[in-house]
């Protein structure tokens, strides 16, 4: 009987690291993805690249504007050394991207493995976590989605060859719109939303007088007018520090005077 009335001990809820919306995000990403690398497969087939070429640059170069360029490059006859270096300039924005997944990621071995995962996706996911180690999890799960799916799906399509025509897809169009959906909370900062704005009209002013992937690169001089600013504000605080420092040396200066005079006053009346 006396188990009937005992009081059972609940146990506390387990609190989920990343809500579910986060785990949908990634999903609908993870879809579009498979889509660009099938179609990535297929060009690079139609380039004439082997199976395991096409797997092989997938696989470590993990960018897939980057590597399109490549593929770009060398299927109108560019030199090899030319599509290397372009596809490193494509891959370039990773350096701002590094900057913007760097204050949460762990400070040991797991970032130098990590950093191979920076990309476009998983950066705006991370975008998605309301504290550095959700922010952490979610580029996980998104680094890791593509880490397979990108090469997985690089092969499907380099089998399927010329069955896929990347024209049809939208793809130009789908992904952009995805990953602005992803980014779309931050722009309710007027600086951030400002900047954006300012480095879309430069990526699409110089887009057409520029070669392939390298227009979207030239959004990144967004950051010379974040430098300027803040270089400009910091000479005026420094300016200011120094101006209210001489206000006070000067305000010193004749407190001590007034005090000597005072002191001389008082010894002549003596």
């Amino acid at each position: 009987m006396g188990s009937l009335f005992r009081t059972t001990e609940r146990r506390p809820q387990v609190e989920r690291v990343l809500p579910g919306s986060t785990y949908r995000a990634v999903a609908i990403v993870t879809i579009t993805i498979i889509a660009v690398a099938l179609s990535y497969g297929a060009i690079s087939a139609v380039s004439g690249f082997a199976w395991w070429q096409t797997l092989l640059l997938a696989m470590f170069a993990l960018g897939g504007a980057a590597e399109f360029t490549f593929v770009g490059v060398i299927a109108a006859g560019g030199a090899p050394i030319l599509a290397v270096l372009a596809g490193l300039l494509v891959n370039s924005r990773n350096f701002a991207f590094g900057v913007a997944v760097g204050p949460f990621f762990p400070q040991d071995w797991r970032a130098l493995l990590a950093a191979h995962w920076i990309n476009d996706e998983s950066t705006a996911i991370s975008r998605l976590g309301h504290n550095p180690r959700a922010k952490w999890h979610a580029f996980l799960l998104m680094g890791a989605a593509i880490g397979i799916m990108w090469p997985g799906g690089a092969m499907v399509g380099q089998w399927l060859g010329n069955v896929i025509n990347a024209d049809l897809l939208g793809l130009d169009a789908a992904f952009p719109i995805i990953l602005f959906c992803l980014i779309r909370g931050d722009l309710k900062n007027k600086v951030t939303l400002s900047l954006t704005v300012i480095g879309i009209l430069i990526a699409v002013g110089l887009t057409p007088l520029l070669p392939l992937g390298l227009g979207a690169v030239t959004s990144l001089s967004v950051f010379v007018f974040v430098a300027a600013g803040w270089a400009v504000r910091s000479f005026i605080r420094r300016r200011s520090a120094g101006s209210s420092g001489a206000g006070n040396t000067s305000a010193d200066s004749t407190a001590a005077a007034d005090h000597t005079q005072y002191t001389t006053r008082g010894e002549g009346n003596r």
